[in-house]
């Protein structure tokens, strides 16, 4: 939004220099170097941290933030960025997520430094702590199957200080709030809030919805939609004096991958267009936000959000795939009395991503391979090297929420050996054999699409977040 706000308001031919000396970088381990970019769709994981440097005590106190800060984040949120630069879609993702964290060197809060701790299940807010940026980075990709491209993380003070630049934004509760432990106090209805009434508002838990932290994630996209109207308003790109006060304080006080610095300016000058209307929200489905499970470092089971693995993961296949989170989903046709279930296809090419190994020795086999999967309309990319050598019949691998998508490749390749893998989740690989005979068009018969979100997935845009 930054970006945006200083290109439109005529500061493109300085922006180079100034975003690479001005914001905070940072190396991260497992980003994907060869996903995404200037040219292509870009996934960012959003992190917001327990950091409070910048705030003065009385801040830190007026916010009840605490004696001490915390590593660790409470808020975490995938944003897509389409290829043709005209969609955003944020997923966000619950803190106490019930996740599988990958295995990694302890920072200290798990036994001693540099000591190997073992992949093993916990909360998605804990990645973080136990690892820093780049251990939230593997836990969010493990867990969603999204190829990450990009972190940027922000704190609690330049989250204040942004808000600030904007001279407030407007948000709204069905009911009056007085929160001891964020210290809001709101009225029913709209108000305009500053920096540090702001913070309180995405911060506040436990004196709205119950105490749920589900409810405070809608909150927060409805804080997202309003700073984001905010800063794009006529009001602001027309005055130069605010939206520098607003570009300062955004890349004074976040941080972001060291790549994210040297791709946004080429990026955003394709976005300076975009409103709330081309902002899409969604949350997590979820099977039981009060799953009782029995942690490593907890004597009795704690509560996790558990999510709806087959529904999350359509969910998180739409944005891997670059697809409208409320995209029209087809009905499939009525098939023919002699057709069996088992048979029906339902997952065209186009919607389908493969990964080609070379699995024989062949030299340049899986590049023919891969050629082949695009004119038949997949999308393909091609891992170098070879996988293995002899491999006699082609292997169509997939995890476990890819079963519909292999069989249309089953179709599209005859012959070829069908074997779900656990651990791939949302990703399918073609082991390319000494077998391989080209690919077969394949057409899958649908019905006219119906304009609806997948079910369980509560898809809104930026502007229906907005104060009525």
């Amino acid at each position: 939004m930054s970006a945006v706000v200083l290109l439109t308001s005529g500061g493109a031919w300085a922006f180079q220099n100034y975003v690479t000396g001005a914001i905070d970088k940072i190396s991260i381990d497992g980003l994907d170097p060869d996903a995404g970019g200037v040219e292509g769709p870009m996934t960012v994981l959003i992190a917001g941290v327990d950091r409070r440097d910048g705030l003065t005590k009385e801040q830190i106190k007026s916010a009840k933030l605490g004696r001490f800060p915390g590593e660790r984040s409470d808020t975490m949120l995938l944003l897509h960025v389409s290829e043709d630069r005209k969609r955003i879609s944020v997923v966000s993702l619950p803190r106490d997520s019930f996740v599988t964290i990958p295995a990694h060197e302890s920072n200290g809060s798990e036994g001693a430094k540099g000591s190997k701790v073992p992949a093993r299940p916990g909360k998605l807010t804990w990645a973080y702590q136990f690892g820093g940026a780049s251990l939230a980075v593997k836990t969010v990709k493990r867990a969603t199957g999204v190829s990450i491209d990009h972190y940027v993380e922000v704190n609690f003070f330049g989250f204040v200080k942004m808000v600030d630049a904007l001279g407030g934004v407007d948000v709204c509760v069905e009911e009056p709030v007085n929160d001891v432990k964020s210290g809001l106090r709101m009225p029913a209805g709209t108000s305009h809030v500053d920096g540090m009434k702001a913070l309180a508002f995405a911060r506040t838990r436990y004196s709205l919805t119950g105490g749920s932290d589900l409810g405070r994630i809608e909150r927060q996209q409805q804080f997202l939609a309003a700073m984001m109207k905010r800063a794009l308003s006529t009001d602001t790109l027309k005055n130069p004096v605010k939206s520098t006060k607003f570009l300062n304080a955004a890349l004074d006080t976040l941080t972001v991958d060291d790549r994210l610095a040297e791709d946004l300016p080429a990026m955003v000058d394709e976005m300076r267009e975009l409103s709330t209307d081309d902002l899409s929200f969604a949350k997590v489905p979820l099977e039981n936000p009060d799953h009782m499970a029995t942690l490593w470092n907890a004597g009795a089971p704690q509560s996790t959000v558990k999510w709806d693995k087959a529904q999350a993961q359509e969910l998180f296949q739409k944005i891997e795939n670059d697809k409208p989170l409320a995209s029209p989903e087809p009905t499939p046709a009525k098939p023919s009395p002699t057709q069996k279930p088992e048979d029906r296809l339902t997952v065209p090419p186009g919607d389908i991503t493969v990964r080609v190994l070379n699995a024989i020795g062949t030299p340049g086999l899986a590049t023919e391979a891969g050629r082949q999967l695009e004119d038949a309309g997949f999308e393909a990319s091609v891992v170098p090297g070879l996988a293995r050598r002899g491999l006699k019949t082609t292997e169509i691998r997939y995890g476990p929420s890819r079963a519909e998508a292999a069989k249309t490749l089953a179709k599209a390749l005859p012959g070829a050996k069908l074997k779900q893998v656990d651990e791939l989740q949302a990703e399918i690989q073609i082991y390319v054999g000494g077998d391989w005979d080209g690919v077969e068009e394949v057409k899958v018969e649908s019905a006219e699409p119906t304009p609806t979100p997948s079910a369980g997935t509560s898809v809104e845009s930026g502007t229906e977040k907005l104060c009525g």
